[in-house]
């Protein structure tokens, strides 16, 4: 009888301890939970804003190297541009390039040009976000132009 009334009163004390760090699970997990969904968003936005940065490289990129060829213009690297962008589901609102001095129409044998492509963050981010509306994001490529046009 002894020995039960020893044990009785361990488990008494134990379930006293318990019951008072019952609700702090509770308590440590509404306070870490917004810094864990805000983790969370960040890191899914940053990595929809660093694949759009890429894919407007790549554009920039197809869109430079259809203009290299011989009696390729301006409006070939537009068009390829726009074709790229329209498979990635990118939107852009009018002409998304701009072209050094000289452009692809009027550059001679081996001389640079620079394309850049300029594309808006509404409407082509996962997750709409306030900290980048009306920001946008452009990339350029520098290629050169392997022939001179030929004039008519």
């Amino acid at each position: 009888m002894f020995l039960s009334k020893r044990f009785t009163a361990r488990s008494n004390r134990k379930r006293r301890r318990v019951s008072k760090r019952r609700g702090v699970a509770t308590v440590e997990f509404a306070i870490c939970l917004p810094a864990l969904i805000a983790l969370t968003i960040g890191t899914i936005d940053i990595c929809s804003m660093m694949f759009l940065k890429e894919s407007i490289k790549l554009a920039a990129y197809e869109g430079a190297r259809r203009g290299v060829g011989r009696g390729r213009t301006n409006a070939d690297v537009i068009a390829r541009v726009e074709q790229f962008l329209d498979e990635r589901n990118i939107v852009y609102t009018g002409n998304p390039c701009t072209f050094s001095s000289p452009d692809f129409g009027s550059a001679d044998t081996l001389e640079n040009v620079t394309t850049t492509v300029t594309v808006p963050c509404d409407g082509n981010l996962l997750i709409p976000s306030v900290l980048f509306a009306g920001v946008n994001l452009s990339a350029d490529v520098t290629l050169r132009k392997e022939y001179k046009n030929l004039t008519n």
